[in-house]
């Protein structure tokens, strides 16, 4: 096949399997996580942008942690209670909006890892060079450490799903309940993939 057969068409979602017997406690579970993740990460941003005793750089820091948990849980969450209710065969999703939720997933997942270690970061220095530790962790070092956690988990996020992008798809299928990088370099014997691409695009 052509690439790009299925590029500007609609991907059909099938990973989601709920019974019409267990879709409503199913959608209110998923609700109730969904609200509780949204309440909690907005209550500890709240809490430490209006309390002066947490404006230190860890807690600071820790502040992207919440507001990606807020990203990663409004990527997923919104559309699996959106697909619910829907029959198996109209869980429909554009290629677009499938990548775009895919991007926002793998973003997610990354940028918890790198918030992580500027966090590590911040304790190294205020075990290693406690002395030090006011004049190293400024503000302005607190705002690159924030800025280079996220663009260092936008920049390998967006090479790796451009050269998915890029490749064949013979399938209008999404094998789990949300789109990943996975679903959608996901290849088929009639659509070959050279074994390099295929590896480096799966890990």
């Amino acid at each position: 096949m052509e690439n790009g057969t299925y590029r500007n068409q609609i991907l059909l979602i099938e990973g989601l399997r709920v019974t019409p017997q267990s879709a409503y406690p199913v959608f209110i579970l998923l609700l109730l996580v969904y609200l509780f993740i949204m309440v909690s990460n907005i209550g500890l941003i709240a809490l430490i942008v209006m309390e002066k005793a947490l404006h230190k750089p860890m807690y600071l820091l820790f502040c992207n942690l919440p507001l990606n948990d807020i990203l990663g849980a409004t990527v997923v969450v919104p559309a699996l209670l959106k697909d619910i209710f829907r029959e198996e065969s109209a869980r429909y999703i554009s290629y677009v909006a499938c990548v775009i939720q895919a991007y926002g997933i793998h973003m997610f997942s990354t940028s918890a890892h790198t918030i992580l270690m500027a966090m590590a970061f911040d304790r190294y220095v205020a075990i290693c060079n406690p002395l030090r530790y006011s004049s190293i962790m400024t503000n302005s070092m607190v705002v690159k450490l924030s800025a280079l956690a996220w663009i260092i988990a936008i920049g390998p996020v967006g090479i790796v799903l451009g050269l998915s992008i890029r490749l064949s798809h013979c399938s209008s299928t999404i094998s789990n309940p949300f789109c990943d990088n996975a679903s959608l370099m996901l290849s088929f014997p009639s659509c070959p993939l050279f074994f390099v691409e295929n590896f480096f695009l799966v890990s």
